[in-house]
């Protein structure tokens, strides 16, 4: 990693920490140059890296201050942190969640309307995987992500298909997390039979409504599991991809 990469990568910690509040004036490269012990060119590059993610903003002679981010950032920093975040706060993957569900639900209108009988099919096949018995939770994930993902695929929507992508990591998590837990996969089986039905009926808001019910039951058993284990609390889990390598 270059080392403006380095100090950029510090310094977003240090904002999203708080260590520099919104609307303050972010330190001055001479003082961000002895801090890091590094060039001007260096401390210039990592500025301008927060600046494109939206967390810092220059003003022409008045200088750089840190942005309000949660007014005004954009899906690259989201992007960004569940790339690169060594930790996701629980709270950005329960709004992922929310968020999944909202617009699922309407992709899978589309995607009952739009898929082909070769496509239904493949939805079945990746039913009958889930219902082997002693299925453990890392392949029951891999076939929900794989059931999804073809849900946003027949929809044909670029902008869904995308952002379905970017969540891909966080996703993933939480989703090896939910089918740890007890009677998930049984549950989730029979969610995804009665979805597949509604495909090969289609109805698509039948389908719609099998898809709400199962990502809710989903989101009402992660955020049991979240609280559970941090005793009501928000709390930092570990990124997918230090944890346990990239999908």
């Amino acid at each position: 990693m270059r080392i403006s990469e380095q100090i950029a990568r510090s310094l977003e910690k240090a904002i999203l920490k708080g260590e520099f509040p919104t609307g303050n004036r972010f330190p001055s490269e001479r003082e961000l140059a002895e801090r890091f012990q590094a060039s001007r060119s260096s401390i210039r590059e990592a500025v301008g890296k927060l600046a494109q993610l939206g967390l810092v903003e220059t003003l022409p002679q008045s200088g750089t201050y840190v942005s309000n981010y949660l007014i005004d950032g954009s899906m690259d920093l989201l992007v960004h942190l569940m790339k690169h975040g060594e930790t996701v706060d629980s709270d950005v993957v329960l709004s992922l969640m929310e968020f999944r569900r909202m617009t699922e639900a309407f992709a899978v209108r589309r995607a009952v309307l739009n898929a082909k009988e070769e496509d239904i099919r493949d939805l079945t096949r990746i039913v009958e995987r889930e219902c082997r018995p002693g299925i453990r939770a890392r392949e029951m994930a891999d076939c929900d992500y794989t059931l999804h993902t073809a849900i946003i695929r027949f929809a044909s929507n670029l902008v869904l298909q995308l952002l379905f992508n970017s969540f891909k990591p966080v996703y993933r998590f939480y989703a090896d997390l939910f089918f740890r837990l007890p009677d998930t996969i049984s549950t989730t089986v029979a969610q995804h039979k009665k979805l597949v039905r509604a495909f090969s009926k289609r109805d698509p808001e039948a389908a719609a409504s099998f898809l709400e019910e199962a990502l809710s039951y989903g989101e009402k058993r992660v955020v049991e599991a979240l609280r559970k284990q941090a005793g009501g609390k928000p709390r930092k889990l570990n990124h997918p991809f230090k944890a346990r390598g990239s999908f």
